[in-house]
């Protein structure tokens, strides 16, 4: 009789981390950098370069008191937005994949959006340490929404409506290092394949990128 112990290829394997423990790392990690950036770059004379041509000074200091208060609140809200944020483009996933009948638990499913915005977060980090070595006078808003690894970086703007910009802002390495952490999380799962995968992650990416630009157009008829 054969006395060792048989172990089902099914069975689940150890995780290094989580689902938990990487959401609290983001939310962690959001908050220091979100942080930072308020203690780092926005500083009071980044307010008055910004807005020394539109406003009176006493006007910038108020406005620069009301971010800092705002700012405290965020931190508050920030667990709750993540979550939502991560859930929402979990559900975004899923959809396609219930109208074919694939069935991925929306926790699996979750958990792979959650490492992808791993890559959102570097975004920030990476424009943080960019800024926070320019001289406060050099800080422009179009530095402010800087994207590494952009094709915007060797494109002339002035070419360009805002919009098209922003657009061609969103075609950069991290939003391909995203669709890729989708597609592999999604494949990795065997319950869907190469093709299909990439075909949901890259619906979901333009998709997401859809809704933002409409969102800004809206906002800007209602202005």
């Amino acid at each position: 009789m054969n006395n060792s112990i048989a172990i089902s290829p099914n069975e689940r394997k150890e995780r290094l981390i989580e689902t938990w423990q990487l959401y609290l790392i983001i939310t962690v990690v959001t908050i220091i950098i979100s942080f930072a950036f308020q203690k780092f770059i926005m500083t009071r004379d980044v307010y008055y370069t910004l807005y020394g041509k539109q406003m009176e000074d006493y006007r910038i200091d108020e406005y620069f008191n009301m971010a800092k208060r705002i700012q405290l609140w965020g931190y508050l809200v920030t667990p709750l937005f993540i979550w939502l944020r991560i859930a929402f483009v979990a559900f975004l996933i899923q959809l396609p994949l219930m109208i074919k009948y694939i069935e991925i638990p929306f926790k699996q499913i979750f958990r792979i959006t959650a490492f992808a915005f791993l890559i959102l977060i570097s975004v920030d980090v990476f424009r943080f340490f960019y800024l926070y070595f320019l001289h406060a006078g050099s800080i422009t808003a179009e530095s402010l929404t800087y994207t590494p690894f952009a094709i915007t970086n060797i494109l002339n703007k002035e070419n360009y409506s805002d919009m098209a910009f922003a657009f061609l802002n969103k075609i950069n390495m991290f939003e391909f290092l995203w669709v890729y952490v989708i597609y592999r999380g999604l494949h990795k799962t065997g319950k869907i394949e190469k093709i299909d995968a990439l075909l949901v992650s890259m619906g979901v990416w333009a998709g997401i990128l859809i809704l933002t630009f409409a969102s800004s157009l809206f906002l800007q008829t209602m202005t």
